[in-house]
């Protein structure tokens, strides 16, 4: 059990400095949001179904920016408040995407390397 949680933070650390997850040697990124097919060291697929990385932004992107906005609406803060708060989290989550992009990848590859044993 402590094993399997090692790993997966091993995953995540290399997904998130943007390195393969697999061999930590090449880049995970094209540009700043393109990511690569594949290793070109090992060879392993980044991509084998983006449908999953981006449900996992989604998810993620909804909670951390609709959720503080609603509680500022609770408290009845100033609108312009709420706006630079809006603001705020936009620009932050545009900056820290491809961290996100290599966390999904590290809990992507770490999921399909248990499959693929089984």
């Amino acid at each position: 059990m402590l094993n399997n949680i090692i790993v997966l933070i091993k995953y995540i650390t290399r997904g998130m400095v943007g390195k393969c997850p697999n061999c930590s040697r090449k880049k995970l990124f094209l540009s700043y949001f393109k990511m690569k097919k594949s290793c070109d060291n090992c060879g392993i697929n980044f991509i084998e179904n983006n449908g999953d990385n981006w449900f996992f932004l989604l998810i993620i992107d909804r909670t951390l920016f609709i959720f503080p906005i609603v509680v500022a609406f609770y408290f009845e803060i100033h609108p312009k408040m709420i706006i630079s708060l809006s603001l705020f989290l936009l620009i932050l989550f545009i900056i820290i995407t491809p961290f996100r992009l290599g966390i999904c990848l590290g809990f992507d590859y770490y999921f399909r390397s248990k499959i693929i044993k089984k």
